[in-house]
């Protein structure tokens, strides 16, 4: 599992070496419930850090495709048990449209895209879960929404809100999958290729 997030890792440095596009990093807030077959959940609220290289697809710079890393918290109430909290890395590769020309400060986005996470650690009211416990792979999708307004030559601020959702369970032979609503800013740094 680890050789495969490092691999995922490594093919995007190799692509981000080759063209240059954008730099952004972004965070925010993260409202998640653990949807569980046994017991009645509630949300709870977390925080999303996500550091990512988008790669330009169309010479309007309309699409492209961002390649990123993840540090995601998500909680939920256990009704009658306590909280479930667990800590993710992990790779989101996303494709990413964008309203407007190349040149527009202001332009409206889309994202959609699969995401790969490794659960580092899994606690249920306070307890730390055996690694048997609970799944180490999430496999899931991420989807959003947002604008970035341009600050200068090389600046943009950005917002972003969307959804995002576990294909498979997180515990161990329990439905048990997570389903999250997000919302974060950050900035992108832009570096144009002289190829292009």
């Amino acid at each position: 599992m680890k050789k495969i997030v490092l691999f995922m890792f490594f093919l995007a440095v190799s692509i981000a070496s080759y063209g240059q596009y954008r730099w952004e990093v972004s965070g925010g807030a993260t409202f998640s419930k653990l949807d569980l077959e046994t017991s009645e959940t509630t949300g709870g609220s977390g925080f999303y850090i996500n550091a990512g290289y988008g790669y330009l697809m169309g010479v309007r710079a309309r699409t492209s495709i961002v390649f990123s890393l993840d540090l995601l918290q998500r909680t939920s109430e256990i009704e009658g048990v306590g909280d479930a909290e667990t800590l993710q890395v992990g790779f989101n590769p996303k494709f990413r449209y964008l309203t407007g020309g190349g040149k527009d400060r202001f332009r409206g986005f889309i994202n959609v895209g699969p995401s790969f996470r490794v659960n580092t650690s899994f606690k249920i009211d306070g307890r730390k879960l055996e690694d048997k416990e609970y799944e180490q792979l999430i496999i899931g999708g991420v989807y959003g929404v947002g604008f970035s307004q341009m600050i200068g030559e090389m600046f943009d601020v950005m917002a972003e809100v969307g959804v995002m959702n576990d294909f498979v369970d997180n515990l161990t032979n329990t439905g048990s999958k997570f389903f999250d609503v997000y919302a974060r800013v950050g900035v992108r740094f832009r570096i144009y290729d002289a190829r292009r």
